[in-house]
């Protein structure tokens, strides 16, 4: 039998895809940007086009395909039905039976978070562990929690809300906005608004802000530290909670790599009881941004026999 799935990743900005071997080995990869997408027509129209495209220059034809995407989508038909604040050209449409009526393809949907968990659990640095959590830093932030060696869900998929952990609620937003949750706090507009409010001037992204603080800006660094703080506490509360075996940091935005971990570990102990930090470790999730994709593909190929 064919070994091969595609693997979709929807972000908030790009969609990842990719033709993925069951040994996590990628063939193939593409990105593709929505500024180019005006409907949902459109972002099924390119995507078709892309897995044809990698098809033909690998000679794999995938028999399955996965998608990570935000939110949860319904069990019944794949379509989303929360969490596409981020992506509202998804809402309530459903890529999974589109891209299954036009490729003739098995399409299963799974939460982006959960994905990223699969994905290091399967191939990166969960490798051999029982109990860890993976948080995703993007445009929104998510993930998802591992204990007894199984992705945690609800009894329909359901994925956890780690961004929408409340770390300050006297910043509650009564209209149910995410000021004060993690979100609020550590996605790539939370990054910002800590710049601002450390005094920049500018509405920096997250990369720029890392790059102002790698040439010694102070406010660049205020912002990232006091970052890294509320992704410690939230980090802290977990390893308290569920005995972590590891934190793994995961997105766009780790890829600061150790000006974000550094600063997070140092801030760590304020949040954790000692014993319980002292067995645990916090690191960058080792497949990088393609965690997502890679957990898709785990999900498409969980759909087929072996």
């Amino acid at each position: 039998m064919n070994d091969v799935a595609v693997g979709i990743d929807i972000g908030g900005t790009t969609i990842k895809l990719g033709l993925v071997r069951r040994d996590g080995a990628i063939l193939a990869r593409r990105r593709l940007a929505y500024a180019a997408m005006a409907s949902f027509d459109d972002i099924v129209d390119r995507i078709a086009g892309e897995i044809g495209a990698m098809r033909a220059e690998t000679g794999c034809p995938a028999v399955t395909l996965g998608i990570a995407a935000p939110g949860h989508a319904c069990s019944k038909d794949g379509a989303m039905v929360d969490g596409t604040g981020n992506v509202p050209l998804l809402k309530n449409q459903s890529l999974a039976a589109a891209l299954s009526n036009r490729l003739a393809l098995p399409v299963a949907t799974v939460n982006d978070g959960i994905a990223a968990a699969l994905g290091e659990l399967h191939f990166g640095a969960g490798r051999g562990l029982v109990r860890f959590v993976v948080i995703t830093l993007g445009t929104g932030v998510g993930g998802g929690v591992v204990i007894g060696g199984q992705v945690v869900a609800g009894g329909g998929g359901e994925p956890p809300e780690i961004g929408g952990m409340v770390l300050d609620a006297t910043l509650l937003d009564a209209k149910g906005g995410k000021s004060g949750t993690l979100e609020g706090f550590a996605s790539a507009a939370g990054f910002t608004a800590a710049y601002l409010q450390q005094g920049g001037r500018d509405p920096l992204p997250p990369e720029a802000i890392f790059a102002r603080a790698a040439q010694g800006e102070e406010i660049a660094r205020r912002a990232i530290e006091a970052t890294a703080r509320r992704i410690a506490q939230a980090l802290g509360t977990m390893i308290n909670l569920l005995n972590l075996q590891a934190c793994l940091i995961g997105g766009g935005i780790a890829q600061a790599g150790d000006q974000l971990i550094e600063p997070v570990r140092s801030h760590l102990p304020r949040f954790t009881w000692p014993y319980l930090l002292s067995r645990s470790r916090l690191a960058l999730a080792a497949t990088g941004d393609e965690a997502g994709l890679l957990g898709a593909a785990v999900t498409a190929f969980a759909g087929t026999s072996d």
